[in-house]
């Protein structure tokens, strides 16, 4: 399967398509916990994308720390990938509503984003 035509890599893009262009406007027009919530909804999505290319099991209840941990164990390109502030996403939405934080989530779905293309 490649990853680029498949259905869970569509959908991260989407996510982090959504994500971006709403990081983007004008700061008075950002609604940071959509764009968090679509940066994590992006990350989760090419992690499971890389894991299905792989042939590896996964539930769409797995974690985003778990999803990381397999992709791990599989290729050590994700050793240096630094998800954690977004592991625990129902117990931050206060930090959702932060464009500082929005932005970091951005940029930490980019780099999953950029993991996941690497060849």
């Amino acid at each position: 399967m490649d990853i680029k035509t498949d259905s869970k890599h569509k959908i991260a893009e989407e996510f982090f398509q959504k994500a971006s262009e709403g990081l983007y406007k004008p700061e008075e027009d950002v609604v940071a916990y959509s764009v968090c919530k679509n940066a994590f909804y992006a990350a989760k999505n090419y992690l499971i994308s890389f894991l299905e290319e792989q042939g590896i099991e996964n539930s769409e209840d797995d974690s985003l720390e778990e999803l990381l941990n397999k992709c791990r164990s599989v290729n050590d390109k994700f050793a240096d990938l630094h998800l954690s502030p977004m592991y625990h996403p129902t117990d931050t939405e206060d930090v959702w509503m932060n464009v500082d934080a929005a932005s970091d989530y951005v940029k930490m779905a980019e780099n999953t984003r950029q993991v996941i293309l690497k060849k």
